[in-house]
């Protein structure tokens, strides 16, 4: 199997085939039909993809006359199939001469459905070509995809950082004090601790003052 990008948005893949034409099977028919869903199963993601509808073709390359075929016996092949406008087209492909041709070029491009049958002879003759099989607008969808994809990926990174930012919009920064505010505090400290010291001087000084006016009166 191969795979190729064509113009525009197509992929092909392209898959070996072949078919043998004998006395007792002079007839193939050629109509690809798209596989089921239980058949894709295991297929790459261009195959399952609903939006992708394969187109197919088919390539006959060479044609091949058995050596078991009879001397100076003419094996033709002849194809039935449809062209422009739903033409139907009947024409021979190839003509062999056995003991003579064992191998021919054909290179004819198949774009529908085909007969291909043993017109005269009885080979056995091999064709030998591809099978191509075209899914058209497979980029198309794997770019919408990828569009798609990138915008989730852009909103979900808008939200993360407006969380972030109220995260720290809802945090209280602490502020730092000030040199003044320091030193104000010191003064109102030292404040507090000298008027302490000078309501415990007075109290002692009247609890003094008081012994001494009793003490007279005990005396008489």
């Amino acid at each position: 199997m191969m795979a190729s990008i064509l113009a525009g948005n197509d992929v092909e893949q392209e898959y070996l085939w072949s078919c043998t034409l004998t006395g007792s099977d002079k007839e193939y028919c050629w109509a690809p039909e798209d596989p089921t869903p239980e058949a894709k199963e295991g297929k790459d993601d261009e195959e399952n993809d609903g939006n992708v509808k394969p187109g197919h073709r088919l390539l006959i390359k060479s044609a091949i006359l058995m050596p078991s075929a009879k001397k100076d016996e003419v094996t033709i092949v002849q194809i039935e199939s449809e062209g422009y406008n739903k033409k139907a087209v009947i024409v021979p492909i190839c003509a062999m001469k056995g003991g003579s041709d064992y191998q021919q070029y054909v290179d004819l491009l198949v774009p529908t459905k085909a007969k291909l049958k043993l017109l005269q002879g009885e080979g056995p003759i091999n064709l030998i070509g591809s099978h191509c099989v075209d899914y058209s607008g497979f980029r198309d969808v794997e770019a919408v995809e990828s569009e798609d994809e990138d915008e989730a990926t852009d909103n979900d990174d808008e939200m993360e950082v407006a969380e972030d930012v109220k995260g720290k919009g809802d945090k209280k920064t602490p502020t730092k004090e000030t040199k003044d505010e320091k030193v104000e505090k010191t003064t109102t400290a030292k404040e507090d601790s000298g008027s302490k010291k000078r309501k415990a001087s007075t109290e002692q000084t009247k609890s003094a003052e008081k012994k001494k006016k009793e003490s007279p009166a005990k005396a008489k």
